[in-house]
């Protein structure tokens, strides 16, 4: 039978002895691997670099959201504001109250009160029906404006008064 790739014969085994004993016996080296060996140990090595590829490329899956807290974050904001509001002009202090209520309002109850002012939220029907206990806020809201947009400068304590108005009224509305 001839080998197909190597075209050669394969080696028969001599019959009789050499005609020379004094010679050493011929080495022959082994019939070599079928190549379906070869197609597979290829294959096996694609597959292999397939999966290394992927692994390293594949998409991370989406990292936990943690969930959000509005009131602990205004409450948190309220705070650390109180420990520098006394450097702060005063009307820079009730322009972050107002931002952090209004970014509690738009977090918490879903009123989109950053992009509204304090008369479209609590006069002209911005809160909903079922939200009507926001209403105790009209006060604060009224104050930090009058804070914000006096034309007569307010007094660091005002501005203290504000931010403990703040927390005391964020602290009844505690989820």
């Amino acid at each position: 039978m001839m080998n197909f790739w190597l075209a050669q014969a394969p080696a028969a085994p001599p019959l009789q002895p050499l005609p020379h004993p004094e010679l050493p016996e011929v080495f022959l080296p082994p019939a070599p691997l079928p190549v379906w060996i070869f197609i597979v140990g290829a294959l096996f090595l694609v597959a292999l670099l397939a999966l290394v590829l992927w692994l390293l490329l594949r998409p991370k899956p989406p990292m936990a959201v943690e969930p959000k807290r509005p009131w602990q974050q205004a409450m948190n904001a309220l705070k650390e504001l109180a420990t520098r509001a006394r450097g702060l002009p005063p009307g820079a202090v009730s322009a972050e109250v107002s931002e952090i209520l209004r970014g509690y309002f738009l977090e918490r109850y879903k009123i989109p009160a950053p992009f509204r002012t304090t008369h479209e939220i609590f006069q002209g029907g911005g809160i909903p029906a079922t939200s009507q206990r926001l209403h105790r806020y009209a006060p604060l809201a009224e104050l930090w404006d009058q804070l914000s947009f006096a034309p007569v400068p307010a007094s660091a304590d005002e501005s203290m008064e504000l931010v403990a108005k703040a927390m005391t009224h964020l602290e009844e509305d505690r989820p």
